[in-house]
């Protein structure tokens, strides 16, 4: 079988659905509650890299909303900075993306935060992270949270991979795309520096590298 990780599929390739599905567990691990708390995020927790972060979401925003205007997508919505939580029973289990689209244009004013089990509160439809800091933690955390949030499309940009100033670890690359399959497969589907389609903006997404760090545009085409 051909793994999930790898890419140029061929023409109408099939798989068989997967899902997680855990067997043969110790009494203990089987009745054992799950400690969430490794996946907490406080308020007041600290966000390396803010002001280079800052910088390439606020860009992406001035695009993609002059995108919408051209494509006439008034219920769209993209945003920044909001967290998202979905397990009821423990509200700081929740991730914060550097910048989300919605499908749909909320009323004002905006929740604090997204909870997912109310009303009128969904998962974005496309969430992009920033890697900064423990990259291993974001690489390994950030697909597995997304899943289990329910957004389709996640991107991970790496801007200290994109820079490539210093010899680094060789799985790191400056973009990462993970889309959710029809079964609930997360899927990567991309990992490297070249452009790549995001279907939430029917756009791609590009790397530059021309200014003091690396940034991301959008273009229409690749």
């Amino acid at each position: 079988m051909v793994s999930p990780k790898r890419f140029g599929f061929l023409l109408n390739a099939r798989r068989p659905p997967r899902a997680l599905v855990l067997r043969d567990l110790s009494p203990e691990e089987a009745s054992a509650a799950i400690d969430w708390s490794g996946w907490y995020l406080p308020d007041d927790a600290e966000r390396p890299g803010k002001a280079e972060r800052a910088g390439v979401v606020r860009l992406l925003l001035s695009v993609m909303a002059q995108l919408a205007r051209e494509r006439g997508w008034s219920d769209w919505y993209a945003g920044a900075d909001h967290p998202f939580a979905w397990v009821r029973a423990e509200p700081l289990v929740r991730v914060l993306p550097d910048l989300y689209v919605l499908d749909h244009r909320p009323l004002p004013p905006l929740p604090r935060q997204w909870q997912t089990w109310l009303p009128g509160h969904r998962p974005p439809r496309f969430a992009l992270e920033i890697v900064a800091g423990d990259w291993r933690r974001a690489y390994e955390e950030a697909p597995a949270k997304y899943w289990q949030l329910g957004c389709p499309e996640l991107l991970l940009f790496d801007p200290e991979a994109a820079a490539a100033r210093a010899p680094l670890a060789e799985e790191r690359v400056p973009l990462q795309l993970y889309r959710r399959d029809p079964d609930g497969t997360y899927l990567r589907v991309h990992a490297g520096a070249d452009p790549l389609r995001i279907e939430a903006l029917d756009a791609h997404i590009v790397v530059l590298k021309d200014g003091p760090y690396p940034t991301l545009r959008v273009a229409r085409t690749s």
